[in-house]
């Protein structure tokens, strides 16, 4: 092939690789309307009065509890996703106890379309939940959606879980549904809810 024709095809190849790169969107997180430009300390509690479900896929009942609190930090400030290590991970008032936490993981959030929405993964996490149903189960997270970060600048941010978890071989596709309130702590309790997702 001619060197003129090699190096045509990539130039082509070049501008198609910048092209794609420039059509991703930028996730950053804002908080009070004000966008963040470093690190964001974010803490998901389980909505008051609402239960946290594991199950089987046919929605029978594997285990519940009426308490969880997730708290991560981003140790990014914008790019296609915005990330952190979770820092702490708790279950309690649950029908089945312990729920034993080895890895806590990280997070990731990725704005739709423009925001204040956005998506949240979670990956490197393992938990040991006691079932009744199917005994003890160990369940893992791999970059699995957990659902939509309902951003609000001005109200109450929530993260709606609606996950498929793989918790082994007794419970291969484990149903995890919870609603999070989400804050930001050490603000005014006017405040500390009104977090969105800036594309």
């Amino acid at each position: 092939m001619k060197l003129t024709k090699i190096l045509g095809i990539a130039a082509v190849a070049a501008l198609t690789l910048v092209a794609f790169t420039s059509t991703a969107s930028a996730t950053t997180l804002a908080t009070n309307g004000v966008t963040q430009t470093g690190a964001v300390t974010l803490e998901a509690t389980l909505t008051t009065g609402t239960t946290m479900l594991l199950s089987d896929t046919t929605s029978s009942l594997a285990n519940t509890c009426t308490a969880s609190n997730v708290e991560a930090t981003t140790t990014s400030f914008t790019g296609t996703t915005v990330n952190g290590p979770v820092s702490s991970l708790s279950f309690s008032g649950c029908t089945f106890e312990p729920i034993v936490v080895h890895k806590a993981g990280s997070i990731s959030v990725e704005t739709i379309g423009s925001g204040p929405n956005g998506t949240v993964r979670w990956t490197g996490a393992e938990v040991t939940v006691p079932t009744g149903l199917f005994g003890t189960v160990n369940c893992k997270t791999n970059n699995t959606d957990l659902g939509t970060l309902t951003g609000s600048s001005t109200g109450t941010a929530e993260i709606d879980m609606n996950v498929v978890l793989n918790c082994g071989f007794f419970l291969p596709s484990a149903k995890w549904q919870a609603t999070y309130v989400l804050t930001v702590p050490g603000t005014t309790t006017e405040e500390k809810h009104h977090i969105s997702v800036v594309g």
